[in-house]
């Protein structure tokens, strides 16, 4: 809701009183008061303690306005003018409008028989040092991530882009946090009717407090209600940079060290920026094998649970004798078996997360080896059973989203039962679901899941495959003239 503006008045007491009514109750608000040498208040200066460079505001600006202020026959005029050479030059023109700014590290100088104040930004929290990626670790390639600072974020992906077509659009979201978004695009790469969408979706924002990107991200996404999430993330400004030439939008959120990129396709998030510093064989190699790790992380404990339970003849003799060997004295279905050691994998996976990251990984490892050697050696579960949960676990750390990472171990607990009542019959309608609801989504109005179309392959392949570095397309645009070739020999 709109708040009502309250103007400033031409007195610097009353613009302090009514500043001190705004901040009542916190002690970090601080006021300095500046005389004129007849002993009158002349000027104001307020900003929020925790906020500013102090060092600076008390070695150059408050000596200055007290010499200033001080002065005999200083007028207000002349006053204003020596303080924009000082670099305070923002127009302050309403009482909110001064709130915002302190609360925005500011520092806000009043002076009397104005009605306008001027402000100045004089940030003075700490930044966290530029750092390699956590979750987005390359072995080789840029090494540099984004930090919690907006401004040394769009630097970072200014310096690999250092071209006019570079545009980016300032918004705030959050009534009451106040937080700045940037979006990013290139002028002759976006789509214009995507852009317009995005900006109308940042607009359409109501929450009072916005901290982070992922509530941008949950808020503007096509389908909110799907497990898949539609729009990437991602810690790297060299991926934001070939994302932005590749005619994407990057949304970043100051406070937040993840940017987002719309139109996101589901094979984005299967693509590492690597696959780009990487022979190209090499990279179309590791490509097919994290599809063939996807399947196995979705899917294999369900069709272990389907062929042991239902289908023992689809399985080769010498395999299922070997299997029902390993059954032999387990009190447990071979349902249970699976989903107690999938929660408990999904605990020690947890458990590592949350625990100093010190000790996090050998908790992690031993307490996969004890828990499976006790759990076999008590006869709780097969061996089989550890050997299929340690595949599924394995193959999940290769998705390089761990969004999608975190939605195929949620799909993982309804597939292994619905496998353990209709077996693979209900595997193949699970998976017929899965695929049908991936085709219905879309991101921006682009469709999610790539579909091949006979007139377009080459862009399609290019877009799927990784090409020599000679052959691959130079950015979106450079397939247009083909396509509309296409379209003008159609029409002919």
């Amino acid at each position: 809701m709109e708040q009502r503006k309250i103007r400033l008045a031409p007195s610097v007491t009353r613009n302090v009183d009514a500043l001190r009514r705004e901040f009542a109750d916190n002690d970090h608000i601080s006021f300095h008061l500046f005389e004129s040498g007849a002993g009158e208040a002349s000027a104001a200066l307020a900003y929020l303690s925790v906020l500013v460079d102090q060092s600076r505001l008390h070695q150059h600006i408050l000596p200055w306005l007290s010499e200033r202020a001080g002065a005999a026959g200083a007028s207000a005029a002349s006053l204003a003018e020596s303080a924009r050479a000082q670099g305070i030059e923002g127009t302050v023109s309403d009482l909110t409008e001064a709130v915002r700014f302190i609360a925005n590290a500011g520092i806000v100088l009043f002076i009397e028989g104005r009605t306008d104040a001027l402000g100045m930004a004089l940030p003075g929290y700490g930044k966290r040092a530029l750092e390699e990626p956590v979750l987005e670790v390359n072995v080789r390639g840029p090494r540099t991530g984004f930090i919690e600072d907006l401004d040394t974020n769009l630097g970072l992906v200014y310096r690999r882009l250092k071209t006019p077509k570079l545009k980016a659009k300032s918004f705030v979201v959050g009534e009451e946090s106040r937080t700045d978004v940037a979006v990013l695009y290139l002028a002759d790469q976006a789509d214009p009717e995507v852009l317009r969408e995005v900006e109308r979706r940042l607009a359409s924002i109501r929450q009072n407090v916005v901290v982070d990107s992922a509530q941008i991200e949950e808020w503007i996404q096509d389908s909110p209600y799907s497990p898949f999430s539609q729009i990437l993330n991602t810690e790297r400004p060299d991926r934001v940079a070939t994302a932005l030439n590749q005619g994407k939008i990057a949304i970043l959120t100051d406070g937040s060290p993840n940017a987002l990129l719309a139109p996101s396709a589901f094979t984005d998030f299967l693509h590492p920026s690597e696959d780009l510093y990487e022979k190209f064989y090499f990279a179309n190699f590791l490509r097919l094998l994290r599809l063939l790790t996807l399947f196995i992380s979705l899917f294999l404990p369900s069709i272990y649970v389907a062929l042991t339970t239902f289908h023992l003849e689809m399985i080769p003799t010498p395999l299922m004798l070997t299997f029902l060997s390993t059954k032999a004295g387990i009190p447990l279905p071979t349902f249970l078996e699976a989903l107690l050691m999938e929660i408990a994998f999904e605990v020690l996976r947890e458990a590592s997360l949350r625990l100093p990251r010190a000790i996090g990984q050998s908790v992690s490892i031993v307490g996969a080896l004890i828990i499976g050697e006790a759990a076999v050696q008590s006869g709780i579960v097969s061996k089989p059973v550890v050997i299929v949960v340690a595949m599924t676990g394995i193959a999940s750390f290769t998705i390089p989203s761990f969004s999608t990472a975190i939605t195929l171990r949620l799909l993982r607990f309804p597939l292994i039962m619905i496998a353990a009542w209709t077996g693979v019959l209900g595997i193949s309608l699970c998976m017929f679901a899965v695929v049908l609801h991936l085709c219905s989504l879309t991101s921006f109005g682009t469709p999610y899941l790539p579909t091949l179309e006979w007139k377009r392959w080459k862009d399609f392949v290019s877009r799927h495959v990784m090409l020599p570095i000679k052959h691959r397309p130079l950015s979106r645009s450079e397939a247009a003239p083909a396509e509309r070739e296409e379209s003008d020999h159609e029409e002919a």
